[in-house]
């Protein structure tokens, strides 16, 4: 094989391989003890999207620079079976993500042809009211999310409720929810197979219903009063209970009514701090500066690694 080929076939693999160990190390670690906490929506994004981001990290700035520095450009070598297991598995996975990708996609377009045009558009509010059976009320698209609204909702709120159920969807259009949860959704990673992956998501869309809440409403009673009772009506109208196909929309949800209603009519909300960027940045460049003197214990498990299984099956 040549070198573009080994390289490409060694970067698929470690990326396997990391990903696979880090997507052990999120699941003990969120059956441990993170799933009895409460996080913010920032810090369950990051718990679920650290498999793909860590493993695409770590290949790139520890793999590829000790490959390239110590593998000799201008001979062939044969690749063993595991890596070309690997190299697979990675392309597998990324491909199984476009899938989820595009089946996400395809719900949200049949969704909103289901909707079809609003029957009006109230521009102050930035809502488009359809007519549709299920009690809607959603922020639905991605790169130009629209929030709709049924009529029936509409009808069943007073303004002030159905003003602040507006305000909660502008919310998610704010903190880009719809696009937070399409990275989960793709996310090439093991995690995604796994109960802690799919039980990091739940917990994360729970914790943006909370957060949108709390910036819809912020620290004004009335608001909050008036959240409370429109989410109240919404569950009442609200008699389906199959679940929708996953699409990129976040819904008025009606599956935790009960606590969010009681978190909303209870003391004022404790500002948290945001997650210190800078010190997560800091910690990554750490880990780049410190590994450096590992490269060529790095490239001598990447080249066993190449060899493995040359004599069963060949490349």
């Amino acid at each position: 094989m040549s070198f573009a080929e080994t390289l490409c076939l060694v970067l698929a693999a470690v990326y396997t391989l990391t990903c696979v160990a880090l997507s052990i190390g999120v699941a003990l670690s969120w059956h441990v003890g993170l799933e009895r906490r409460r996080s913010r929506p920032d810090e369950l994004l990051a718990l679920r999207l650290l498999p793909t981001v860590g493993a695409a990290f770590l290949t790139l700035t520890v793999a590829l620079p000790a490959f390239l520095i110590h593998e000799a450009h201008h001979e062939a070598e044969r690749a063993g079976l595991l890596l070309v297991v690997l190299a697979l598995s990675a392309l597998g996975a990324a491909a199984h993500g476009m899938l989820r990708g595009w089946r996400a996609w395809a719900a949200t377009r049949a969704l909103l042809q289901r909707c079809g045009s609003a029957d009006r558009c109230d521009e102050r509010a930035g809502v488009d009211i359809v007519r549709v059976s299920e009690p809607l009320a959603a922020v639905v698209g991605l790169w130009r999310p629209r929030i709709l609204a049924a009529e029936c909702v509409s009808v069943a709120c007073s303004d002030e409720e159905f003003r602040q159920i507006i305000a909660h969807e502008a919310a998610h259009v704010w903190a880009h929810d719809n696009v937070k949860l399409l990275l989960q959704i793709v996310s090439p990673d093991v995690l995604t197979w796994m109960a802690a992956g799919k039980a990091l998501t739940e917990r994360w869309r729970a914790a943006t219903e909370l957060e949108a809440d709390v910036r819809a409403s912020g620290c004004d009673p009335r608001k909050r009063v008036a959240l409370a009772s429109a989410l109240l009506k919404v569950a009442r109208l609200s008699s389906y209970t199959e679940r929708r196909p996953l699409a990129l929309i976040m819904p008025v949800a009606v599956d935790d009514v009960e606590g969010r209603v009681r978190e909303l009519l209870g003391p004022r909300p404790v500002s948290h701090r945001p997650l210190p960027m800078k010190a997560l940045v800091a910690c990554a460049l750490m880990i780049v500066g410190l590994s450096v003197p590992l490269y060529r214990s790095v490239h001598e498990f990447i080249e066993s690694l190449v060899a493995f299984g040359t004599g069963w099956h060949g490349f």
